[in-house]
C-alpha cells in the first residue's frame, strides 16, 4: 500500500468509534483497557472493531501466519503515520528508523514445512535448523510451534542470545542459567540448589537430571523445546563438544526402553543456528551429526520472489522484473523481502532500487556494512573474496576457505566453482575490498 493509499482510507473511512479503538491500540493499550475506556461489557467488542478495521486496509488474517493483520496494521501506521504508534509496538514489530526495510514482512512457505511438522509428532524428536542469518529461521520456528499448539503440545523457546557474555564464556554458569531459564518458562520455581550434585562428575549428568527429575517430571503432554542462536555455543571451543553430546544424549535417552525414556518421549527438541560458526568445531562432523531431521534453508526460487510480490500487492512486476530482482537479489529471503518493502515507500520505483542498492544510499547499506566488517576481522578471506568478485570466471578456492564464505552467506557453490551469492554482492563489496 502506497500514501495515496493508505490516505484514501485513513481518517476517511473509519467511523467515530473505530477512531478512538484504533488511537488506544496504536498506543499500545490491551483490548480490556480499550473496553473499559470506551464502555464496552468485553474485549470481544474491542476484536470486532480492530478485525474490522484492519479489513479495511486490506489486511486478512491467515492461520499460522506469524505476521497477522495486528502486525501489518502497526507497520501500515509506522510507516505513513509513525507518531500514532508507540515506541514499545514499533520495537514488538522490529520498526526502527535504522531499519526500514522491517516495516513490513510476509511469509512465503518453505518445502520443508511438512517434514517438520510430521517430525515434531515423533516421541524424542530432534530437528536441526541451519542457515546464514536473516534465511527465515525464526518465521519457520514460528510456524512449527504454531502447529504444535494446535496439536495441544506445550512449547517453549529459549534463545542464548539473552545469556550475557560472562555466563557463555563458563559451561556450568551456562547451563546453570539454561536450567533456571527454562524453568522460568514452564512457571516452575528455581530449584537448582536442590537438585545439583557435583559429586555426579560433570555438567551434563547435573543438567539432564534437572530436567528428568524437576522440570520434565510431571508433563502429561509434548513439550516442544526450541534452543535459539545456538551457534553462540558452537562458538566456545573449550566446550562445544560437551554440548552436542549433551544434546545428542537427550536424543538417545528418548530410544530407549526404561523409566528415563518415557520422560524424554515427551520432549521435542528444535535446534536453531546460523552457520556463520568455524571455530574449533566442525558442526557437521561433531556429535550431532546425523542425529534427527537436518533443515537447511535455500533461497527463494523464481516462482517463490513472484508469490512474495503478490502478498506486497507488487502484481505490477511482470517476468522480466523478477529476473532482474533475482539477479541483483540472488533469491535470498532477506533482500527479496527488503526490497518489496522498499518498493512500497513514497517515491519508489524498481529503476531507482537496482541503482542505489550498490551504494550507499542502498536500503541494505547496514547488512552490507555488517558483512564488510567481518570480512575486514579476516584480511586473507577478505582478499580471497576479492577475488571471487572481481574475476570474471568462477573461483576455485581451498575447502576451508568455501566453507567460510558460505557459511556467511556470501557465495553459492557450483560443483568445485564458487560464485558471489548475488550482483549486489558483486558490484559492492568489488569497490569496498
Amino acid at each position: 500500500m502506497n500514501q495515496k493509499e493508505f490516505d484514501a482510507i485513513y481518517p476517511k473511512e473509519l467511523n467515530r468509534i473505530q477512531h478512538k479503538v484504533l488511537d488506544l491500540f496504536l498506543q499500545g493499550n490491551s483490548e480490556e483497557a480499550i473496553a473499559k475506556f470506551i464502555e464496552l461489557n468485553d474485549s470481544s467488542g474491542v476484536r470486532y472493531h480492530i478485525t474490522n478495521i484492519c479489513k479495511l486496509f486490506g489486511f486478512k488474517n491467515e492461520e499460522g501466519e506469524r505476521f497477522r493483520q495486528r502486525d501489518r496494521l502497526i507497520a501500515l501506521f509506522a510507516l505513513y503515520k509513525p507518531d500514532s504508534v508507540s515506541d514499545k509496538l514499533k520495537a514488538n514489530c522490529g520498526i526502527s528508523p535504522e531499519n526500514p526495510e522491517k516495516v513490513e514482512s510476509y511469509y512465503v512457505e518453505r518445502d520443508c514445512e511438512d517434514q517438520c511438522y510430521d517430525k515434531i509428532l515423533e516421541k524424542g524428536a530432534l530437528i536441526r535448523i541451519k542457515a546464514p542469518q536473516k534465511m527465515g529461521k525464526t518465521l519457520l520456528v514460528d510456524k512449527i510451534l504454531d502447529r504444535a499448539s494446535q496439536e495441544g503440545y506445550k512449547t517453549a523457546l529459549l534463545s542464548f542470545e539473552e545469556a550475557d557474555s560472562e555466563v557463555l564464556g563458563d559451561y556450568r554458569k551456562l547451563l546453570q542459567w539454561l536450567c533456571v531459564t527454562l524453568g522460568d518458562l514452564l512457571e516452575l520455581e528455581n530449584k537448582l540448589g536442590e537438585h545439583w550434585d557435583d559429586s555426579l562428575g560433570g555438567i551434563n549428568p547435573n543438567v539432564t537430571k534437572y530436567l528428568e527429575r524437576y522440570l520434565f517430571k510431571d508433563f502429561s503432554q509434548p513439550l516442544v523445546l526450541v534452543l535459539e542462536k545456538v551457534d553462540l555455543v558452537f562458538e566456545q571451543a573449550t566446550f562445544n563438544i560437551d554440548f552436542c553430546r549433551l544434546l545428542r544424549g537427550w536424543n538417545d535417552a528418548a530410544k530407549r526402553n526404561d523409566r528415563r525414556s518415557a520422560i524424554w518421549q515427551k520432549i521435542r527438541l528444535i535446534v536453531v543456528h546460523a552457520t556463520e560458526v568455524y571455530s574449533s568445531l566442525d558442526i557437521n562432523s561433531s556429535p550431532l551429526a546425523g542425529v534427527g531431521l537436518t533443515v537447511p534453508l535455500p533461497d527463494f526460487t523464481p516462482e517463490k520472489v513472484q508469490q512474495l510480490a503478490g502478498q506486497y500487492r507488487h502484481n505490477w512486476l511482470s517476468t522480466d522484473d523478477i529476473q532482474q530482482l533475482m539477479k541483483m537479489f540472488g533469491g535470498y529471503p532477506y533482500l527479496v523481502q527488503a526490497a518489496f518493502a522498499y518498493l512500497q515507500t513514497p517515491q519508489s520505483s524498481l529503476t531507482k532500487l537496482l541503482e542505489i542498492s550498490p551504494t550507499e544510499q542502498s536500503p541494505f547499506i547496514n547488512h552490507l556494512r555488517e558483512l564488510l566488517a567481518k570480512l575486514k576481522l579476516c584480511p586473507e578471506l577478505a582478499e580471497v573474496y576479492r577475488e571471487v568478485v572481481t574475476k570474471t570466471q568462477p573461483a576455485m578456492l581451498e575447502t576451508n576457505q568455501i566453507f567460510k564464505l558460505e557459511s556467511m552467506g556470501l557465495v553459492r557453490v557450483e560443483h568445485n566453482d564458487c560464485f558471489p551469492r548475488c550482483d549486489l554482492y558483486r558490484q559492492y563489496f568489488s569497490v569496498r575490498l
